[in-house]
């Protein structure tokens, strides 16, 4: 079970918006939430207004430690100067097995709904869990950008990618012995690559599908052992990022489960391409478990 989550904030419109999904975060198991924040500017950059900005952004940050207070969370808040992104997933670092919740943009994004370059950063590079919260933003009055959360569950509905890689077996792992428990209902997924399966034969093809479908059969038995909800698996042939985003549409997941790396050559280099894709892409909230050598 998840227990202690890292919530990153830069205190924007769009990152208030992490703290609607309070009771959600209890209901993954989450008993202690630390809020972070990196300021944008040194406080030792002048003496008098470093000082003031350092008083207004304690009594923001002790405002949203007393909402977590009264939800029944043990909190506390943290500053930390520097990189954003960095300071990030060091100080996480620092807290083995703690769930890094960051919004999918900030100040940075408020104009597009791709995902922020500190949010790219730190799943990229994070040696913890990332849990990023899709935030929609749209234009409203005057032409001011207005954000929302394209989902404010998580637990409702989960779908667990794997392409059967070392990386997707971690995830696997993570998601029965943290995450399955707590989930209102899960479906297995394996897309088979039509890009990849085209030059093969359709007996091929064929003795691929038992396979997989044996595996899928195996993982969804392990995984409903671990709960009480209803575990589906779905096997899939076609592109796979469009393919996942069709199943996620047609589910209405609220959460989608992955590694942050997959079977590609520069794996334990840089973000897998479905994983980089689909955070960018996916139209929910997505659960990046990233493999670290000799976990």
């Amino acid at each position: 079970m998840i227990k202690h989550a890292i919530l990153a904030t830069d205190l924007s419109p769009a990152g208030d918006l992490l703290m609607d999904c309070v009771t959600e975060y209890k209901k993954l198991g989450v008993e202690k939430i630390t809020l972070l924040h990196i300021p944008a500017i040194s406080f030792n950059y002048m003496e008098y207004s470093g000082y003031s900005m350092r008083v207004h952004i304690e009594a923001r940050m002790l405002n949203l430690q007393n909402k977590l207070t009264e939800a029944g969370i043990e909190s506390g808040f943290v500053f930390r100067e520097g990189l954003p992104s960095q300071v990030i997933v060091d100080y996480a670092k620092e807290h083995p097995g703690a769930l890094i919740i960051i919004g999918s943009n900030g100040h940075g994004a408020r104009k597009r709904n791709l995902i922020g370059s500190t949010t790219q950063r730190v799943i990229q590079h994070s040696h913890n869990p990332v849990l990023m919260m899709r935030i929609r933003t749209t234009t409203g009055e005057m032409e001011m950008p207005v954000c929302s959360l394209e989902s404010k569950t998580i637990t409702d509905h989960a779908i667990l990618l794997t392409d059967f890689s070392k990386h997707a077996g971690n995830v696997f792992e993570y998601a029965r012995k943290h995450l399955v428990a707590n989930l209102r209902s899960v479906s297995l997924m394996h897309v088979q690559d039509s890009v990849v399966m085209r030059h093969r034969t359709p007996e091929e093809i064929e003795n691929f599908n038992q396979i997989d479908t044996q595996r899928l059969n195996e993982c969804t038995r392990d995984l409903r052992s671990k709960t009480d909800a209803p575990v589906k698996c779905i096997l899939n042939t076609g592109v796979v990022v469009p393919e996942i985003l069709r199943e996620i549409k047609l589910s209405g997941a609220s959460l989608i489960v992955l590694a942050t790396h997959g079977k590609g050559f520069f794996s334990d280099v840089v973000c897998g391409s479905t994983a980089s894709a689909l955070a960018q892409l996916a139209p929910t909230n997505c659960l990046f478990v990233p493999y670290v050598n000799g976990s």
